[in-house]
C-alpha cells in the first residue's frame, strides 16, 4: 500500500486532509473497533458483538496544532484525549491510553487501488515512525493498542478505518431530547403541521374595608396564545 495526500472519493477527507468530526476508528486486520479498557486506561480494541450498546466505539479527531487530537466521545465522563501510557525510548513499545491531557499526532492517509475512496490512515507519533499498532495481530476481544517503530505498507494492523458517526448517535434519547430543547431548536424528521389559536379568561378582582364595602375594583382580561407545532422525530440510541 502506498501512502498519498489525495484521498479518491472518500467522504471524510477533503484537499488531503481530515474533516474534523466523530468517527468509530476500526483496525483493518482485526476489524474491531477502538475502545477503552474497562478497568483501566489502555485503549484496545473490541468486536463489534462484544460491545455494549451505546458504549465506546467514538472517537472525536479534530486538528491540534500541526497533527489531530483523537478524543474518546462519552457524555456524562471527564475528557479522554489518547496518549501513549509510558516512555517512548527506543525499543519501547508503549500502549496507547487516555488521558485529560491532548496530545497531537499526526495522520497518514493510505490510499491504493484496494481502498480508493476509502477512510484508511496511519498514526503517527510526532514526526516520528512511531505508529498506532494492534498488540500480537490479534482480533481478540480487549486486544491493545501499543505504539511501535516503522510500519511496512502491507502491514494492515497498523492501518485504521475512519466511520462517520453523526453527532445525534452519539446521544441517548433522554440527552438528544435535552440538547434540543435546551437549544430552542428540535430539528424535524418529516411531516410539519404548525397551528395557532388563543383564549380569553376574565375575572374582576376587588378590594373591601373592614365592613365589607367594595372600595376598589379591577377587571382582569387574560388572553394566552398556543402555538401547536405537530412533527416527527427519530430519536434512537446510538
Amino acid at each position: 500500500m502506498a501512502q498519498s495526500s489525495t484521498t479518491g472519493s472518500s467522504s471524510v477527507f477533503k484537499d488531503g486532509k481530515l474533516k474534523p468530526g466523530i468517527y468509530k476508528i476500526q483496525n483493518l486486520y482485526g476489524q474491531t473497533y477502538m475502545d477503552v479498557h474497562e478497568h483501566s486506561r489502555d485503549v484496545c480494541c473490541r468486536p463489534a458483538t462484544a460491545l455494549e450498546e451505546g458504549r465506546g466505539l467514538k472517537w472525536e479527531i479534530k486538528p491540534l496544532g500541526a497533527g489531530y487530537s483523537v478524543q474518546r466521545v462519552e457524555p456524562g465522563k471527564p475528557e479522554q484525549f489518547c496518549v501513549p501510557l509510558h516512555g517512548l525510548g527506543d525499543g519501547a513499545h508503549p500502549s496507547l491510553g487516555v488521558t485529560p491531557y491532548p496530545m497531537a499526532w499526526r495522520l497518514a492517509i493510505v490510499e491504493d487501488e484496494e481502498h480508493r475512496g476509502f477512510e484508511y490512515i496511519r498514526l503517527y507519533w510526532e514526526t516520528t515512525n512511531r505508529v498506532w499498532d494492534l498488540k500480537d495481530r490479534s482480533d481478540k476481544d480487549g486486544t491493545r493498542v501499543q505504539i511501535c517503530e516503522g510500519a511496512p505498507p502491507d502491514h494492515t494492523w497498523r492501518i485504521w478505518k475512519l466511520i462517520p458517526v453523526k453527532v445525534e448517535d452519539t446521544l441517548t434519547p433522554s440527552q438528544l431530547l435535552s440538547e434540543m430543547l435546551g437549544s430552542g431548536s428540535l430539528p424535524p424528521y418529516k411531516g410539519n403541521s404548525t397551528g395557532q389559536s388563543s383564549t380569553h379568561a376574565q375575572r374582576t378582582e376587588a378590594e373591601h374595608d373592614e365592613f365589607g364595602t367594595i372600595v376598589n375594583e379591577v377587571t382582569v382580561v387574560t388572553t394566552t396564545s398556543t402555538v401547536t407545532t405537530r412533527k416527527r422525530y427519530r430519536v434512537e440510541d446510538a
